[in-house]
């Protein structure tokens, strides 16, 4: 079936392309790209702009788009200040109407606020703060919060750790590790929150500045602590020091689990290899969820996915941010635009968005896109976005463990 299906995606890349040669020239829509593609946040970027084209192409091959000939302008930003520029440089140059991005919420925050200020749609396809979405008109964001992340490794932690060393919630000590940024903020908030409401004590909350600050010292604290429980929020390179820090120290935990901008990340389990065995992490899924968690219509458009990102990146399978990019595009492409008659305007966007109804299982991570429409503050949000508990079971294998539906390997006591 999937040399079956790589075939028919390749027939249709090529009748694609003999009718478009054939067509009369349609000057073309240009969307704005907004992602860091040079420094500590690349490879993430990378893979979640390789995403969003693999659905641009596959929403070409497939006719998704009609007569539309759609064009991305990436810009690469690295700090909010870029982020700022790239949105007015997209604006007042491209005259786009939507602009996707960001990956990494320092970015996407300032991004999606002047964007919204200048009444363009902002489609954050990665990038997880609360803030990102809150009191804003023209802000969708197609995956999930920092703050169902970090309730997620709560539950997790309650539903499944606790019970597995034969301990009680009120009797337990959690510390919570976070980054002092508004990602840091959503997902440890959303963890402090959650562990109040299921009685799970946390004894301390450690935040610290990325730019400056000594592992070791982090470390200690935590063992000071006596903890039980780690909740760690961390970018890659402060994520993996603290954790050689920890483990260098022995420092004693029944587990620890992390969320998404370094613990499920490839970069992880590479840089750590034995040390990461063991580790949890609490993100948005890749492209290895469990079959079940998929309807027919998800695991048929899952092979096609794939089949089009690897032909655009060598082979390569899809990581955590390329199938959030392939998922925000697709709305975009295959569930917006169909819903918008001639010109293409924010307003019109914006309208036809708040239509979309993809179910639970149809999008190909396992989830759904909704957004939350009325008078809720954070109208934009989707409310079927997915996430998941991973763990990393070898040196550079992470398998899904939770929920179950969701699963592809049992979690592992250590």
């Amino acid at each position: 079936m999937r040399r079956f299906g790589g075939a028919l995606l390749a027939l249709l890349i090529l009748v694609a392309a003999a009718c478009s040669e054939s067509r009369p020239a349609v000057k073309p829509l240009v969307l704005g790209a907004i992602y860091p593609l040079s420094g500590p946040q690349a490879p993430g970027g990378h893979d979640e702009l390789a995403g969003l084209r693999a659905a641009l192409r596959l929403a070409q091959a497939t006719g998704a788009l009609g007569s539309r000939q759609v064009q991305l302008r990436v810009i690469d930003a690295t700090t909010p200040a870029q982020a700022v520029a790239a949105v007015d440089r997209l604006i007042d140059e491209d005259h786009v109407a939507l602009i996707f991005g960001t990956y990494g919420s320092t970015l996407a925050e300032p991004a999606a606020a002047r964007a919204d200020q200048r009444k363009t749609i902002y489609w954050e396809t990665g990038a997880v703060s609360d803030g990102v979405t809150r009191n804003r008109h023209y802000v969708f964001r197609t995956v999930a919060t920092g703050d169902n992340l970090g309730r997620m490794a709560v539950d997790f932690t309650r539903s499944v750790l606790v019970p597995a060393a034969g301990l009680q919630p009120a009797s337990t000590r959690s510390v919570i590790i976070s980054v002092d940024d508004v990602y840091g903020r959503s997902v440890g908030d959303g963890e402090a929150a959650r562990a109040a409401a299921l009685g799970m004590p946390v004894v301390d909350r450690i935040v610290y500045n990325a730019s400056a600050f000594d592992a070791g010292q982090v470390a200690d604290r935590l063992a000071a602590d006596r903890a039980d429980y780690l909740w760690d929020v961390s970018y890659i390179d402060d994520g993996v020091a603290i954790w050689k820090a920890v483990v260098e120290r022995n420092v004693p935990l029944r587990a620890a689990v992390g969320t998404s901008s370094a613990f499920c990340t490839p970069d992880f389990g590479k840089r750590l290899g034995a040390a990461a065995v063991g580790v949890f992490a609490a993100d948005k899924p890749d492209d290895q969820v469990s079959p079940g968690a998929l309807s027919p219509d998800g695991r048929s458009l899952l092979a096609q996915a794939r089949a089009v990102y690897a032909s655009q990146n060598s082979g390569s399978s899809m990581s955590i941010p390329a199938v959030a990019g392939f998922i925000g595009g697709w709305a975009v492409f295959h569930e917006v635009f169909p819903r918008v008659a001639d010109e293409v305007t924010p307003d019109k966007l914006r309208v036809a968005a708040l239509q979309v109804n993809v179910p639970a299982g149809d999008a190909i991570n396992g989830g759904g896109i909704a957004f939350n429409t009325g008078n809720l503050a954070d109208v934009g949000q989707n409310r079927l976005a997915a996430a998941v508990v991973g763990q990393w079971q070898a040196v550079g294998q992470m398998k899904v463990v939770w929920p179950a539906a969701y699963a592809n390997a049992q979690p592992i006591s250590h």
